[in-house]
């Protein structure tokens, strides 16, 4: 991707913890104090991130309508077919079509989204095969991870797999954790940080108003909630790589 673009990867560690929410949070975000931007649904095989973004009736191309993609295509013309919502475009799976895209073709529309000079946002769900070909292109990696004994033991594993796919690239991605669940203790995060060799950028917490709003089919941070606040630390984070800052 273009090395002008920001490219942030919302990577969960597990599953079931709000990847999507917060993917889709930080487009808006972003799109909200910035240019507009695009988030790139990974999981090739889900119901769509546009039903979680709230829209899934609106007219536009996803992801079965790309399978046939093969080397560079104009990246304006492609975002401009994209579904979206307040300056956020989305490129959902979901929708009619078939349901496995090749891989050549996803990686030929990242390279695409990539040219379009605006920020991106990739949603990477847990185990996702498509989890090199985004954390590779990734300005900022963000780890979601709960805070379970067995969540703990994924996000270890799912650092140690990201360290090995980035540490030889020349410019390496900013790689942060965000935890989830109950409040933490700050004794909690450090130790958290001294295992992983990863710093802590912002705590997600639960929030009542989020599935609320979610059922209500509207785009995640439309409320001023804890994914709101979250989505904005990552956003300043990625901006100014390096920074980081904690929220409940």
């Amino acid at each position: 991707m273009s090395n002008a673009a920001t490219v942030i990867a919302v990577v969960g560690a597990s599953g079931g913890l709000g990847a999507s929410t917060l993917s889709l949070a930080v487009g808006r975000r972003l799109a909200v104090t910035g240019p507009p931007s695009v988030v790139v649904d990974l999981a090739l095989g889900g119901g769509g991130l546009d039903v979680t973004a709230g829209i899934e009736h609106v007219a536009g191309r996803r992801w079965a309508d790309l399978a046939g993609v093969r080397g560079a295509v104009p990246a304006g013309p492609l975002l401009e077919v994209l579904p979206g919502d307040g300056g956020c475009r989305v490129l959902s799976a979901g929708g009619p079509g078939p349901a496995v895209v090749p891989p050549g073709a996803v990686r030929d529309v990242l390279d695409t989204v990539g040219t379009a000079g605006v920020p991106v946002v990739l949603d990477v769900p847990a185990h996702s095969p498509h989890r090199a070909n985004a954390v590779t292109r990734a300005t900022t990696v963000v780890v979601l991870t709960g805070l379970t004994t067995r969540a703990l033991a994924d996000v270890d594993a799912a650092v140690e797999a990201l360290v090995g796919l980035v540490e030889e690239l020349p410019q390496a991605p900013d790689l942060r954790i965000v935890t989830r669940g109950p409040a933490p203790s700050a004794a909690v995060l450090d130790d958290i940080e001294a295992h992983l060799g990863v710093g802590h950028l912002a705590h997600l917490g639960d929030d009542p108003g989020v599935p609320r709003d979610a059922e209500r089919g509207l785009w995640p941070a439309t409320s001023r909630d804890t994914v709101r606040r979250c989505a904005d630390l990552v956003v300043a984070a990625a901006r100014v790589p390096g920074a980081v800052g904690r929220a409940s």
